[in-house]
């Protein structure tokens, strides 16, 4: 009697499986012929509104939205689409005259509803749009804290395009907050920001930000300005490894008397990384005084400084190459063993390449 139970659960379980995987195809299937029968519906508006649309942007004149019936009666989501696929594609005047005919078919005012919506994709469809046509700086600047990343992430790319103080400076804030996929994207929005932001990033770099300072030291090297170098000779003295590593990077990339200096003093660190950065930037430099403070570096016990040190004065030209053969011959097997390493790594093509910075921050070549 038990069995014959079982068997009929089991038979009840298995329809029960069946029906939903049969009505999970049927959706499947509908939803796609639905798709197929909307595009057939819609392609052929869509069509005419963009060959209407480029048309009237290509002409003398700023075009009207009423002597453009085939935009003008699509919905607003083709709408949408039509002013998407062109926005990419202009710029100057007629992207200007793009954005005049989205204002005047309520897009802007329709994106920043979507903006304020509850659904985070929602969110996001509004940003995207509001990055193609422009859209209020409080309405943007908002997104910078919404509580997906995604969604921040294009408020931070509408950002890097609208470098105004204030979003400077939630970029800024952004980098020492937000450890999700925007920790890419905040770096890159400000090296794009470019020279606006030299100023409050080396403020920011003077204040206590508790250690999270090395993304922010990332966007300083990259900017290389040298209006950066106090805050970096300051944090050459950091409790953090990792904040005296980021400075040493950066006092390599900034060049100057004042640099060598502070980055000599770093190879001595207790840490090796500082130690190896502080070689590679003043082989950057190609300051060949300095290799006499490198040479020793080759006996070190990290390998990552040894190797440091040793591409360090082979940048240096004739002087670091004097001293990496005189370490061939060194009682130290480590400094031997990566004299010998470099010495034999091929030549790299210099033809084309621009100067590098000496230790006066002017090109080697420089006169």
């Amino acid at each position: 009697m038990a069995h014959v139970i079982t068997q009929a659960v089991l038979f009840q379980v298995l329809f029960l499986e069946v029906t939903v995987l049969t009505c999970g195809v049927a959706l499947l299937f509908g939803h796609a012929l639905w798709l197929h029968w909307h595009e057939r519906r819609t392609q052929p508006m869509l069509s005419g509104a963009r060959v209407a649309l480029v048309a009237a942007l290509t002409s003398h004149r700023a075009p009207r939205l009423a002597n453009l019936p085939a935009i003008r009666h699509l919905p607003i989501n083709l709408q949408v689409q039509v002013v998407a696929d062109l926005a990419h594609s202009l710029n100057g005047e007629q992207r200007q005259w793009l954005v005049t005919l989205a204002d005047d078919m309520g897009l802007r005012s329709f994106a920043e509803t979507k903006c304020r919506g509850r659904a985070w994709w929602r969110r996001l469809q509004g940003a995207r749009l509001l990055t193609l046509i422009g859209g209020s700086e409080e309405t943007m600047r908002a997104l910078l804290s919404d509580p997906h990343p995604l969604v921040r992430m294009q408020a931070i790319e509408w950002a890097a395009d609208h470098p105004s103080p204030e979003l400077i400076s939630c970029l800024l804030d952004l980098l020492s907050t937000d450890r999700s996929l925007c920790r890419f994207a905040v770096p890159d929005a400000l090296l794009r920001i470019g020279r606006p932001v030299v100023v409050p990033l080396a403020r920011y770099l003077t204040e206590d930000h508790r250690g999270h300072l090395e993304p922010a030291l990332a966007v300083a090297t990259g900017l290389a300005e040298p209006r950066l170098l106090a805050p970096a000779l300051r944090l050459c003295r950091h409790e953090s490894p990792g904040v005296r590593g980021g400075a040493a990077n950066l006092l390599g990339a900034t060049g100057g008397p004042e640099a060598v200096e502070a980055l000599i003093g770093l190879l001595s660190d207790p840490e090796a990384t500082v130690r190896a950065n502080a070689a590679r930037s003043l082989g950057n430099l190609e300051h060949w005084p300095a290799g006499r403070f490198l040479a020793p570096l080759l006996r070190d016990r990290a390998w990552i400084v040894r190797r440091e040190a040793a591409l360090a004065l082979r940048a240096m030209g004739a002087p670091g190459i004097l001293m990496l053969r005189r370490a061939l011959s060194d009682a130290d097997a480590f400094a031997a063993d990566m004299a010998r390493q470099v010495l034999d790594l091929p030549e790299l093509p210099t033809a084309g390449a621009p100067p590098r910075k000496d230790a006066t921050g002017s090109g080697r070549f420089a006169s």
